[in-house]
């Protein structure tokens, strides 16, 4: 089963430069999550999967706790936290830093990593 979390739209400060750090970035992120467990498809009940709110609400949580100079490690801090749910066998988190330049729509990195393997 894959879980997708797509076109999160949410502003942080990020960025290397000193005028970065002084005002809001758009970022736009997209998750997929895949699990073995589909338990949930039968059983219909919450408990039986992973809940893409708290994932949510964890995502925000992760981009306020600190700022961050790279969408690398932005990204990578939201993949090892979606990779401590043991019922996830794989993660992918693409970040993209939204009209950095005028002529470009957006600027990306993608993180994947496999996490637990389902039992």
């Amino acid at each position: 089963m894959l879980i997708k979390i797509k076109n999160l739209e949410i502003n942080c400060n990020i960025g290397i430069h000193e005028w970065e750090k002084n005002f809001s970035r758009q970022l736009l992120i997209n998750i997929e999550i895949e699990t073995h467990n589909e338990k949930s498809v039968h059983s219909d009940n919450i408990k039986d999967t992973i809940c893409y709110e708290i994932i949510y609400n964890n995502i925000k949580k992760i981009i306020k706790e600190k700022n961050r100079g790279l969408i690398e490690s932005l990204a990578n801090d939201i993949l090892l936290m979606i990779c401590d749910y043991p019922q996830v066998s794989r993660a992918k988190v693409e970040i993209d830093k939204m009209k950095i330049f005028d002529d470009v729509y957006s600027c990306a990195v993608v993180l994947e990593k496999n996490c637990h393997r389902y039992e």
